[in-house]
């Protein structure tokens, strides 16, 4: 047969056909990470830091060992980022300073909540602040959600296996691997025969098992049992910073954002036509007029500082107050609805949904001026308490960003998030400096002393942290006696907890 002409399309020479046999894939061999010495140092002190996180922000009360880890972790980050020849536009300094000061907060003063807020804003704060850096960003983005979530969320989870990955390959280079399992299987051949030698020496020797029983004790005592668990916490935390380092300092592979995609996200999210909105939206306006109108005596009465018939202060003052926050929440919510979800909104937005958006602010406003009003006459009346002063807070940020929503219909290209975030850092920084129960003490103390308060609360005060107890020692509102009978049992502090300025001259002026 001719094998030129081989029907069966076997090779010359071959008395059966072959069998057909598509081409396999060649694997790809696994890409190593990419790493540096800078790398493995990051690694070592990024897994400290997150212990040192747990145990000193989670377990304990915050002091100078968390500003000093704030600071630290910081550092880290600049030095980091400029190995990897990342620049610090004015912008991204002018954060790097923000975010140092506010470290601060955890020495200054004893406000557990106070500082609990500072930790949730410093956390977001330093990711957000190595998303800037790693894209360069000259200001505040224009989709500043989207950036924060990428920040918070999206590239430290991105990267969230880079540090054990890292840690495996640099380990399977070495010898290191090879001696940490010798030692290991030593230490499993030794454990035995080791203990048989010390149940024969404490019997042997009472010295012997008072110390080695001592040694025992130590070892699975209660405290050791909680390093082991920050410990294992402290592992998900390093993974993330770890991660939120790396990713934004690699960015070969990931998604950078992109101003168009998040416009395409927010189009998307215009469903609701506006006729419906308006429709929807005048019967609350309607409602607001004719509710100032029937209720002016009884609201406008908190301006003249004059009490409604058959109202006392605190009945007036607490509850037109937390009705009316509750409607500025409602009205904010509204507000936020109408500009995300109406079908003509942005920059093509018509006159009718900007006119609504401006009587609803209005209207808010002058709600807010109100519950101000009424709360200024309680505390007049009454003296200051921390939920009065959080939420009166509150209320003149959230008036502010009605503010800010008015001159937003009228200025389009005005940057609404770089506006808000430079107005809510400067108000939160105002609550943490200003050492709230501190002012408080020190405000009821002088109404006291001025007649104006017909009894102090010294009760509440010894409830306080260390900040107002400190003003009421120096007043000599409270004795030493009465601090160290309440303050351990109620601050719940421990030996981390006495870390800060206030305690330490709470602690110094009752001993």
């Amino acid at each position: 047969m001719d094998n030129n002409n081989n029907i069966y399309g076997q090779y010359p020479g071959t008395p059966y056909p072959m069998p057909y046999a598509p081409p396999q894939p060649v694997a790809k061999p696994k890409e190593k990470p990419e790493y540096s010495k800078a790398e493995l140092v990051l690694s070592a002190f990024v897994f400290i830091a997150a212990f040192f996180f747990v145990r000193f922000v989670i377990f304990h009360a915050t002091g100078f060992i968390t500003t000093g880890l704030f600071i630290a972790v910081i550092t880290a980050a600049i030095i980091y980022m400029k190995k990897r020849e990342c620049s610090f536009s004015g912008y991204n300094k002018l954060l790097t300073v923000v975010f140092y000061l506010f470290t601060a907060v955890f020495s200054i003063t004893a406000n557990n909540f106070i500082k609990t807020l500072d930790v949730v804003f410093l956390f977001c704060g330093i990711a957000y602040l190595v998303y800037s850096v790693g894209a360069d960003n000259k200001g505040v983005e224009r989709y500043l959600p989207f950036a924060l979530t990428k920040a918070v969320f999206g590239h430290p989870f991105t990267g969230f296996t880079k540090q054990t990955d890292i840690a495996q390959d640099s380990l399977s280079d070495s010898k290191t691997a090879t001696n940490i399992k010798y030692i290991v299987i030593g230490l499993l051949i030794t454990i035995p025969l080791t203990l048989v030698v010390a149940g024969l020496l404490m019997s042997a020797d009472d010295g012997v098992e008072k110390m080695l029983t001592g040694i025992v004790n130590r070892i699975f005592s209660e405290e050791i049992w909680n390093v082991f668990i920050q410990l294992a916490l402290a592992l998900p935390f390093s993974l993330y910073l770890f991660g939120m380092f790396y990713t934004n300092t690699h960015r070969k592979d990931i998604k950078e954002l992109d101003p168009n995609v998040c416009k395409f996200k927010i189009y998307n999210m215009r469903f609701v036509s506006n006729l419906v909105v308006y429709t929807a939206v005048t019967p609350i306006c309607i409602l607001y007029v004719l509710f100032f109108i029937s209720q002016a005596n009884y609201f406008l009465s908190a301006f003249s500082g004059s009490l409604p018939e058959g109202f006392t202060y605190a009945d007036y003052a607490r509850r037109g107050f937390f009705e009316l926050f509750t409607v500025a929440l409602i009205n904010l919510g509204v507000l936020c609805f109408m500009s995300l979800h109406s079908k003509k909104a942005g920059r093509e937005k018509p006159f009718a949904l900007k006119f609504y958006s401006i009587v609803i602010s209005v209207f808010t406003i002058i709600l807010i001026a109100t519950a101000m009003s009424k709360m200024v006459m309680y505390i007049n009346a009454y003296g200051l308490t921390v939920l009065r002063v959080y939420t009166s807070w509150f209320m003149v940020l959230l008036a502010l960003v009605f503010v800010m929503v008015i001159i937003k219909q009228f200025r389009y290209d005005m940057k609404f998030a770089k506006h808000l975030c430079v107005i809510f850092t400067l108000m939160f920084g105002l609550l943490c400096f200003s050492r709230p129960e501190a002012i408080i003490a020190k405000y009821n103390i002088e109404m006291y002393r001025s007649g104006q308060l017909e009894e102090l609360d010294t009760d509440a005060i010894l409830h306080m942290s260390d900040d107002g107890l400190l003003v009421a020692l120096e007043e000599d509102e409270v004795t030493a006696d009465e601090v160290n009978e309440v303050k351990y049992r109620l601050y719940q502090r421990d030996s981390y907890g006495k870390y800060n300025i206030s305690a330490m001259i709470v602690d110094s002026m009752t001993e």
